[in-house]
């Protein structure tokens, strides 16, 4: 779906001991999960820096004239805040491309249903402002449970 629909995914960068991955990038979610299976001490995540989410939103003004970045939930990363600022930061960089930053309040495939909603609304042609209601609809919408083996 990330390519049939375009859709750009900004990878959290993953450290284990003094190594450094960007999901989906250089590790896949399941090789995330045996490092961290194997020393979860040395696993380490962090939300992408805001220079990286302007990269992003320059990437995506070559392709559309709006943009909505939705970002797991900001309870749970700072993929949000950096987001917010990167979008601060391309007010002068990209002037008249609009961006929206919509926190999906959840993660995983939740969170994916959220994106899901607004690229098929974008995908019928309608306003930046239609699919950011629909994205928010869905968000309304979806939950997810996460059953954990430990609280680590």
């Amino acid at each position: 779906m990330v390519r049939q629909y375009r859709l750009q995914i900004l990878p959290i960068n993953i450290y284990f001991g003094d190594k450094v991955y960007r999901e989906w990038i250089d590790i896949t979610p399941t090789e995330a999960y045996e490092l961290f299976l194997r020393d979860p001490e040395l696993f380490k995540t962090s939300a992408p820096p805001p220079m990286d989410c302007l990269e992003a939103y320059r990437e995506g003004s070559n392709r559309a004239q709006n943009i909505l970045c939705i970002t797991v939930s900001s309870k749970l990363s700072m993929v949000y805040e950096s987001a917010l600022v990167a979008r601060e930061q391309a007010k002068t960089e990209l002037p008249g491309m609009t961006i929206e930053v919509l926190d999906s309040q959840t993660a995983t495939a939740a969170e994916g249903f959220v994106a899901l909603a607004g690229v098929r609304a974008a995908e019928e042609g309608k306003s930046l402002a239609e699919v950011v209601k629909a994205a928010k609809e869905m968000r309304d919408k979806v939950g997810v449970v996460v059953l954990l083996d430990t609280m680590r």
